[in-house]
């Protein structure tokens, strides 16, 4: 493993430390930390090689000998990469940032303003397309089923998405602090690509984090909405793998006409786009469903109260009849959702009840 001083000074309670994990990313690297260093906070760059075969590293010692370089043997995932990059952090904030990225000026500041102030708080900035014309993403839309949408994709950069609470951040940016990212277990590393964020997400919810979208803090990316046969594989197995980690047996029992009706849209999806997307979502579905896993304790009432009820109707679809066709399914999402968080919220307070009947007896009958 190789590794480069760090550079930029500052003060040791309020650095931060910038974690990018590259991967073939060399036509990135130069803007990317560029803007970087326009920054008015307090920061250290630490990049984190995936085992690139182009120049990356080659162009980080040459041009930017002040970044932390962490040069691993194998291509270990995005997840295991950035937690790869906290080990070495000496900052006491992490933000988490994608290599095709072009930061504007207070980028930096406004994330990280807001985590000074309040505990168990995760920061999302503005995400814009890379030629800044468009939104990639405001916060992410986190649905009960496990599917995961970008919030205000191509609208544009003028709507009026106010700073706000949101269900999830995007991998893509973020900021927490370095104590709280360790005592979440920073991202699960079986997620190798794909709802590695989601999952992070879905834990922060689960233990009372709050997540806060940053309007004034804007990032622009190189996205374009696309699904290929390897996406549609890890987006699939990541979503089993976190209703399997998140939700218990029963809830799972109570949201099966949900659940059902998501197999039939990912089927459907599938089987339009051909033979390859089909064996990948089958293949999704095996390793998903059959994979160890060890569920996540936490407060599930936080967690459900933070996931959505609905699923956006523009997103991977241009075809009217589909279009039709979800919102008539948010219905049914809709209504099955809340049925469970009624059956939650009756067992909560007979739960209460109870454990105030026994308090009442203890007072009354000190046991000697």
């Amino acid at each position: 493993m190789e590794r480069q001083m760090r550079g930029h000074a500052g003060d040791g309670d309020e650095l931060a430390s910038i974690i990018i994990v590259l991967y073939n990313s060399s036509r990135y690297i130069e803007p990317c930390i560029d803007s970087i260093m326009r920054q008015d906070y307090p920061h250290e760059i630490i990049a984190v090689d995936n085992n690139s075969r182009d120049d990356s590293c080659q162009i980080l010692r040459e041009k930017y000998p002040h970044v932390r370089l962490i040069k691993n043997q194998e291509n270990a995932g995005y997840g295991a990469g950035n937690n790869e990059g906290v080990k070495y952090a000496s900052g006491k904030y992490i933000v988490i940032l994608n290599p095709d990225t072009i930061v504007e000026e207070r980028w930096l500041r406004e994330l990280i303003e807001p985590l000074r102030n309040e505990d168990k708080l995760i920061t999302t900035p503005k995400i814009l397309t890379y030629d800044g014309e468009l939104i990639n993403t405001c916060g992410a839309i986190n649905h009960f089923s496990g599917l995961t949408f970008t919030r205000g994709l191509g609208c544009p950069i003028d709507m009026p998405f106010c700073k706000t609470r949101v269900s999830g951040f995007s991998g893509c940016s973020f900021a927490i602090r370095r104590d709280l990212y360790l005592s979440l277990g920073g991202f699960d590393q079986r997620f190798f690509m794909y709802n590695d964020d989601a999952d992070l997400s879905w834990r922060a919810n689960l233990n009372g984090f709050k997540i806060l979208y940053i309007p004034q803090s804007t990032v622009k990316h190189d996205y374009t909405l696309k699904m290929s046969p390897k996406k549609l594989y890890h987006l699939e197995k990541g979503r089993y793998t976190i209703l399997r980690k998140y939700l218990s047996r029963e809830c799972l029992l109570l949201l099966g006409p949900s659940l059902l009706i998501t197999e039939i849209l990912t089927f459907g999806f599938a089987s339009r786009h051909g033979m390859a997307y089909l064996y990948n979502k089958m293949l999704a579905m095996l390793h998903g469903l059959t994979d160890e896993i060890t569920p996540v304790k936490g407060n599930s009432h936080l967690l459900i109260g933070s996931l959505h009820d609905r699923i956006p109707d523009d997103q991977l679809t241009t075809y009217k009849l589909d279009v039709f066709i979800i919102r008539s399914i948010n219905f049914i999402y809709s209504f099955n959702f809340s049925c469970l968080k009624a059956i939650k919220m009756s067992y909560q307070k007979q739960i209460e009840k109870r454990v105030l009947q026994i308090s009442h007896r203890l007072l009354n009958n000190p046991v000697d």
